[in-house]
Parts: C-alpha cells; structure tokens; sequence
C-alpha cells in the first residue's frame, strides 16, 4: 500500500497543481472584478454650528447629494446601492471658498475591505450670507362671500404674531404674514385653524427655503352678522373766511354704507351723520377723509371693504352783481280800494349790489327777490317815498336799501260810472 502511494509522487504533484490552477481560473472567471457607478447617495452635513454660531446662515448651492464610482468582485459589487454608504460633509473645514470635501464610505466594514470608492464630485458648495429676523403681525383674510344680508364683521387670530428667521435679502422680503379663512355662504361665526402664508411686497407667496418661522398655523376667529344699508348725511361746522362762501352742495363718496350688527341695534340706525367738519376761517376748498367708525353707535360697525368717507366742500371768493329794479317789477301789497298807484324808481335808489357765489350771481334777476312795496298807510292822494321790500335769498347778501316813489290818486270814478252805465245799457239791449 505504502509503494501504491509512493510511486509516481510527481505526477501526483502536478495534478494537485493544476487542479489549483484550475479552480483558481474557474472561481476568478465566474467572480471577476467590476465597477459600478452608484447616484444619488444624500450628504450628510457636519459641525453646522461653525456657521450659525456666528449669526449666520447657510444653503448647499452643490453637492447635496453625490455620485460615486465603486470597484470589486461581482459578487459584492452587484448588489450595493445608496443606501450601503454614507457620505458626510464637514462644515467646520470649509475653504475660503465655502467649500468642504465629502467623505464617503460604506456603511459595513467587511464591504469596506472588498471595495475601492471614488467620488465623482467631492466638493460640497454653500452660500453663506447673514441671519436676518422680523416680527410681523398675522392678518386674517376671508375668501369668498357670506350669504346675502350678512358681513364679516371681525377677525382674528391667535397667536397674532410671528417671528420670521433665515436668510437676511429672504427675509426683508417678507411684508405680509395672513391665513385663509372660507366664509363662502356662511351666517354663523366660524372657528378654524389655517396655515400661515409669506406674502412680498407685490403679494407674491414666498417660498421657505432658508426660512423658518417659530409658528406654521393659528387659530381664527370669524364674526358675521346682519347687514343694513344707511345713507350719510355731511354738515360742515362754523364759517368760513368773511368774504368766501361754500360753492354747491358739500360733495362725498360714498354717499351710504353697509353696517353690521344684531338686529336690534341696526333697527335704531337710520342714517349716519357727520357734522364736525370745522370750516372756521378758510378761505380755499376743503378736502378730507373722514373715518365712519367714528360715527356708529355702539354695537354697529362697518360691513363695507371702504372705511373712510373723501369729502370735499368747495369754498369761493364771494363776488359782487348789480342789479337794475323797474317799476314792473314792483308788486304792491295792501292796496285801498278807490286809490290808483304809480310806481317810479330814481335813478339812484333803482340799483341794487348783491354779494353771492358766481354760480349763483349768474343766473339771478331783479324779480328773483320778488321786490313789493306796502301801500296799506297810503290812505290820501300824495307822493310816498316807500322802501322796497325784497325776499331773502339764501347765499346773498346786500347792503344798501331801495327805495321807490308812489304817487297815490283816487281812482277816477267818473268814467268808472260811465262804464258802469254802459255796461247796463247793453244789459238792457241784450234782454230786449
């Protein structure tokens, strides 16, 4: 037996070596070497203090996510993805240039003796800029109409704050913080929650990259109640500069509003009137804004988008008109049966100068006053120097007074008689 196997020792040796040779070729055949590219693998961000300590903030302008190149044996290879590395960043060495290198590996050690990785992009880049922060105020914003006869009345919401921190050129941006609240149909208060939206200047929703806020929602509160409409009424107070006056009817818009509130309150509510607007001593046209709520009994408020009333009150130079009187313009008052009267008007008493507007001076007349003279005391024939008498005209002011001469005569009652007899001859014919 110990011949058997000591004969043809070297044979025997070189079959054992090739069949090593052989196994090693089958097994480096079927589990040869490749390379794979894998995407994609999310950066891990490092040591972030060492930017925001400094008041500062940050955003990945590159390399938020990497590719890398792997190489080993098939059969560890094939089967690896993203998820079997970690790639890191590590901000706290970032060059002058806001650039950090990113470090990758897999995330098992026995991988990481089989396999060489190279990273196909190893920088990570960042914008760098100051930390800015505001606090604005959170408005409420209904979309939609209530139902007919009713208004939003009110809003709030709770907290009405928010503090804005980020990105200084994205925070100065940000002018307005409001939430949305649906009141499409509705007569009844309403309690919700909404989401808060960053509006810009122009009204534009700004996006939240490199922004955060120390709320994201709030609860709103919604009042509506009953509507009514009510016309406004404006008097100006005291009295303008001696020589002006007001031109026209004081001019407003809008001329009513929609008021809001219980039922009972708005039955009380008629119109609404304005009458502190002090004119004292001006001399030039008035033009204001008035608040309405200021003028609402308690428990009533303004349903109306418009809270203010634009008011004009026009305010001229007084000019002067002279206006000539004849004597068929005069109208007697009192006259005594039997008395004939004659009315003539001097030269010098005929003339009348009147004060007014133009608009108003414009179209006036003599008879516009509807001048008289009382006769009732001229009871015998005689010339009577009377004053005229003239109707007040709001707006218009005189000073001299006009006075006309009547010559007073009894009246003729010859012919009266005769005309009298004639009248009853033809009478008499008439009959026959």
């Amino acid at each position: 037996m110990k011949e058997r196997l000591l004969k043809n020792w070297g044979i025997k040796i070189l079959a054992v070596l090739f069949a090593f040779i052989v196994w090693f070729l089958v097994a480096n055949i079927e589990d040869y070497t490749i390379t794979k590219t894998i995407t994609g693998i999310p950066v891990t961000l490092m040591n972030e203090d060492a930017i925001t300590d400094q008041e500062l903030v940050f955003e990945v302008t590159q390399g938020d996510t990497v590719d890398i190149r792997v190489e080993g044996r098939r059969s560890v290879v094939e089967k690896l993805t993203a998820e079997d590395f970690t790639a890191t960043a590590d901000l706290s060495q970032l060059s002058i240039t806001n650039s950090v290198q990113i470090a990758v590996e897999a995330v098992n050690a026995a991988i990481r003796r089989e396999i060489s990785v190279s990273v196909l992009d190893s920088m990570l880049k960042v914008e760098i800029e100051e930390r800015g922060e505001q606090k604005l105020p959170i408005s409420v914003v209904t979309m939609g109409e209530t139902q007919e006869g009713y208004a939003v009345v009110s809003t709030s919401a709770t907290p009405n704050m928010v503090t804005i921190t980020g990105a200084a050129s994205k925070v100065k941006d940000i002018k307005t913080v409001q939430v949305e609240v649906d009141v499409e149909g509705l007569n009844s208060d309403v309690s919700t929650r909404g989401d808060l939206i960053l509006l810009d200047a122009d009204g534009a929703v700004v996006e939240r990259d490199r922004i955060s806020t120390n709320i994201s929602s709030v609860n709103v509160q919604v009042v509506i109640q009953k509507t009514k409409e009510v016309p406004i009424q404006i008097i100006p107070a005291g009295t303008v500069e001696e020589g002006y006056g007001v031109a026209g009817e004081v001019e407003y818009q809008p001329t009513t509003v929609l008021i809001a509130g219980d039922e009972e309150n708005l039955r009380t509510v008629r119109e609404i009137r304005i009458e502190d607007i002090d004119i004292t001593g001006l001399n030039a046209t008035l033009e204001t804004t008035v608040d309405i709520n200021n003028y609402l009994p308690d428990g009533i408020v303004v349903a109306d988008r418009t809270q203010e009333i634009a008011v004009k009150i026009n305010i001229e130079r007084l000019q002067e008109k002279t206006l000539t009187f004849r004597p068929d313009d005069i109208g007697l008052v009192g006259e005594i049966e039997g008395f004939e009267y004659e009315v003539t008007l001097e030269e010098t008493r005929r003339n009348l100068a009147v004060t007014g507007l133009k608009q108003d001076l414009d179209t006036l007349k003599a008879a516009d006053f509807l001048p008289t003279v009382d006769v009732s005391a001229c009871t015998q024939e005689w010339e009577y120097t009377l004053p005229i008498e003239l109707e007040e005209l709001e707006g218009l002011q005189y000073t001299n007074t006009l006075q006309a001469t009547v010559t007073v005569k009894k009246a003729d009652t010859t012919t009266t008689e005769a005309d009298t007899g004639n009248s009853t001859e033809a009478d008499s014919t008439e009959g026959n």
